[in-house]
């Protein structure tokens, strides 16, 4: 081809119009193949009309001939990058700084394929090498050295090279978001926002920097700043990871109508994935809605019945909802279908206690003794089993092995002072009641019972100061109000006793509460409600002694001997040996 006709050619690849440049380069390569300036430039024009296949056939053609000519060394391996053939672009690109050590474009490529190798030791060995020839003030492979850190999980060592490049380019985005990335994962959340923030300046639209700062946030449990950012990374992009990590926010915070609404919004984008419908329920629980939760759970476990997490959280709505039979019923299947872990048996256990189903929960707490021996709040379990069974050597036993496995468990040392107070050793329950104090000082129970053992121990004024700080704690709880009553009796403080079991007996009309009342009302002088209270419980348990007694000197409070003498008949046929009764007779008579 003439000189004119190869500057044709190259007028034509100027000017950008490699279409008409590369017909005519094809056609002078036919009649003059060998033609080296022909082959490179119909490679350029290949590579610019992004013509792969080709241009590496060209460039194969010009390195054969001219192995020593960098520049087409370098679009050879472009070619084979773009083909993806990334070994042979490596060991082209490695050929072109073989001969230009100063060739930067060559350099950076390198890495970028090394990156796409995941060499990461290779890429920063050549970009510390290319550091030598880069302009003063130009840090692009500080910025280069410092991704294949990062890529490498090496957050720390890459942070110095990332604010480096910084210097050189301070509204550079992708510098600005690995570094913040960088900060972010090696625990330093405020250098992670200030630099966010940095990004937003540079871009006020980018809802990325926003869904980083509000990352940033969560993880310093400022979930409110957390839902601030978040929440205007969604109004730029509807990002299902954005909407999820704002919902679980809006949860931490309490805000569960903001996260139901959320989570409805992923389920319904996403219908296959369980795990939005799982924390549609959640949220469901927590704002009360318990039928709501229970039809979703129901779902849930018909369709995927070997999932147990699901079925499991169904099994507790039942039992909050107080469908116990449906709760053993699912826990039941879960059994028969799962290998269940020890935790799981354990929850079925007092699942099974509940139900007053004692043989079932003794037998699945030993199966979890066995599975998992230091699990202390399975041998708790078991002694209050023994202890309810009277088993009290066994009982103990395991209280002894729970309190030694968690030495400091509110509940387990609660328990087992418990255990002391049924067995009537008062003065060592007392050390474990107070030890339980000294975890919960405003636990309810353990300040009731602590009360209830100084009864028993007849330190009455410090048994009005427990329960006194019970019924302060807990207001309406009946059997607090009832044992404030109890002591109050026993304190022949009468009036402000009977106000209390009033209030217990409104709640839970048992006989003992009853029979407590009947008492006071009796101590009060007011024998006709003693009486009334005395006829109701001998309605509901009749023949009993102590009630029948009480009920005679009701009558003859009242001056009714005739009542007195029938109810106390009645007394010494049931137990004659009863002194009392004849006593009372006798008097009457």
């Amino acid at each position: 081809m003439t000189e004119a006709g190869i500057d044709v050619i190259t007028d034509l690849i100027n000017a950008g119009d490699f279409k008409k440049a590369i017909v005519l380069l094809k056609e002078a390569l036919k009649t003059d193949p060998k033609n080296l300036e022909l082959v490179k430039l119909a490679g350029l024009a290949s590579v610019n009309l992004c013509l792969w296949d080709d241009s590496k056939v060209f460039f194969e053609t010009a390195v054969k001939f001219q192995p020593e000519d960098a520049t087409s060394w370098y679009y050879l391996a472009n070619s084979y990058e773009k083909l993806g053939d990334l070994i042979s672009a490596k060991n082209a690109y490695l050929k072109v700084i073989e001969q230009r050590k100063e060739y930067l474009d060559a350099y950076k490529s390198l890495c970028v394929v090394l990156m796409k190798l995941n060499d990461i030791e290779t890429v920063i060995k050549f970009a510390t090498i290319a550091k030598d020839y880069e302009d003063e003030g130009e840090t692009l492979f500080d910025f280069i050295i410092g991704t294949a850190h990062m890529k490498d999980k090496e957050f720390s060592t890459a942070i110095p090279f990332f604010e480096q490049a910084l210097v050189a380019d301070p509204k550079h985005l992708g510098i600005l978001n690995s570094l913040g990335t960088c900060y972010m994962a090696s625990g330093n959340t405020e250098k992670a926002i200030e630099t966010y923030l940095k990004a937003l300046d540079v871009n006020p639209k980018n809802p990325m920097a926003y869904f980083n700062i509000g990352s940033a946030y969560q993880i310093q449990r400022n979930h409110e700043k957390a839902v601030e950012y978040l929440s205007k990374a969604i109004e730029l992009e509807e990002d299902e990871h954005f909407i999820s990590t704002l919902a679980m926010s809006e949860v931490k915070l309490g805000n569960f109508a903001d996260a139901l609404k959320h989570y409805t919004q992923l389920s319904l984008s996403n219908p296959g994935k369980e795990s939005y419908k799982y924390n549609i329920v959640t949220c469901y629980e927590a704002l009360g809605e318990y039928e709501t939760a229970i039809k979703i759970l129901e779902e849930i476990v018909y369709i995927n019945p070997k999932n147990t997490l699901p079925a499991q959280k169904l099994a507790s709505l039942y039992i909050k909802t107080n469908k116990l039979s449906k709760a053993k019923e699912i826990y039941d299947n879960i059994l028969l279908k799962n290998n269940i872990n020890a935790e799981t048996m354990y929850q079925y256990a007092i699942l099974s206690s509940s139900l007053c189903d004692t043989e079932t929960a003794e037998r699945m707490l030993k199966k979890v003794i066995k599975m998992n021996p230091e699990l202390a709040k399975a041998h708790k379990d078991l002694g209050i089993i023994y202890l309810n069974k009277r088993l009290f050597d066994y009982a103990k036993e395991e209280f002894k092995t729970a309190m030694k496995l968690k030495p400091n468990d509110f509940e387990i040392i609660f328990e087992y002072g418990n255990f002391l107070y049924s067995i009537s050793e008062n003065q060592e329950a007392e050390l474990y009641y107070t030890e339980a104090l000294e975890l919960e000082p405003n636990n309810v129970l353990a300040l009731t019972f602590m009360a209830l053992n100084k009864l028993v121990l007849n330190q009455l004024e410090e048994a009005k100061t427990y329960v006194m700080k019970a019924v302060e704690n807990e207001p309406n709880h009946e059997y607090v109000q009832f044992c404030v009553g109890r002591i109050l009796f026993a304190k022949k403080e009468y009036e402000d006793a009977k106000r209390y079991l009033i209030k217990a007996v409104e709640q839970n009309p048992d006989i003992e509460t009853l029979n407590t009342l009947g008492l006071t009302y009796f101590e009060l002088g007011e024998y006709q409600q003693a009486l009334n209270i005395f006829q109701n419980i001998d309605s509901k348990r009749p023949d009993s002694v102590s009630v029948l007694m009480s009920m005679a000197k009701c009558y003859e409070s009242l001056n009714d001997i005739d009542n007195a003498l029938k109810v106390l008949d009645k007394v010494v046929e049931i137990f004659p040996e009863n002194e009392d009764a004849h006593e009372l007779i006798r008097k009457l008579s």
